[in-house]
């Protein structure tokens, strides 16, 4: 296992994809905080609201992240590599959780990118144009951003676990790919189209999707002109239970499909 993690990691270093959005989220979190301080100055709250900021632009990271963990997992396949790594002596569980356990430390390190490159840019900024910077509600802007960055950890957990599912499933990049964009923008239309239908069975489906979910603590979800977050204990069990679900049904269903059938493709 520690060979073939090391060699993924090596796969990764010279990977085209990994560089490109490693780049671009760089450039967004960049990007983002020049324009928001362009547009309403650079004053801060406290040094921690940057990240509670960030929180309500990580909606993209679901457009992004998810098609890169398709890629990752269908690679194998479509190159051969996955038959010689087998062949080696590798387990096919090892394979596909090896690759899983990889993937959430690349989605870590760009969410630590993202958050932290944003928060760099603003207190940077503040401090060049001399814009205050208060600490009222510091513990507050630490305490919101920590919750946000762990739960986008956990959702895109479970939307890797749906994608590389289908990766393994399909075995095919392009045919895969295809699928995980279905499903990231069937989340987007669960959410959105369903919310006010009169249908309960639809309305409870809502409800449950993982991206209502990602919405309501990211502070996006408007319901009735109001925004609706997530209040109270049974809210947040609710909100780490769907994806944890996820995650296990999903891990165990890829599992079961590459024990059972055969690699060849």
């Amino acid at each position: 296992m520690r060979n073939f993690l090391q060699a993924e990691i090596y796969f990764l270093r010279k990977d085209a994809a990994f560089k490109s959005i490693t780049v671009l989220f760089a450039l967004a979190s960049l990007g983002l905080a020049v324009f928001l301080g362009s547009k309403g100055g650079y004053a801060l709250d406290s040094p921690a609201q940057p990240m509670r900021i960030a929180s309500s632009f990580s909606l993209f990271l679901y457009l992004v992240i998810p098609m890169f963990a398709c890629f990752f997992i269908t690679e194998g396949f479509e190159h051969g590599s996955v038959q010689n790594i087998i062949a080696s002596g590798l387990s096919r569980a090892g394979y596909f959780l090896g690759k899983y356990l990889l993937g959430m430390l690349v989605i870590l390190w760009w969410l630590l990118e993202f958050y932290g490159g944003f928060l760099i840019v603003s207190l940077s900024a503040a401090l060049i144009t001399g814009s205050p910077v208060g600490h009222e509600t510091t513990i507050e802007d630490l305490t919101a951003s920590v919750r946000v960055f762990g739960l986008n950890l956990l959702y895109l957990a479970a939307y890797s676990a749906v994608v590389m599912m289908l990766g393994v499933m399909i075995r095919k990049a392009a045919s895969a790919i295809v699928a995980a964009f279905f499903f990231v923008f069937g989340n987007f239309l669960l959410t959105g189209y369903l919310q006010g239908t009169s249908s309960a069975f639809l309305r409870l489906l809502s409800d449950h999707a993982l991206m209502t979910q990602i919405m309501k603590f990211s502070g996006m979800y408007v319901e009735h002109s109001k925004v609706i977050l997530l209040s109270g204990t049974s809210d947040y069990v609710r909100a780490v239970l769907i994806p944890a679900i996820i995650i296990i049904v999903c891990l165990t269903a890829a599992l079961l499909s590459l024990e059972k059938r055969d690699i060849h493709i």
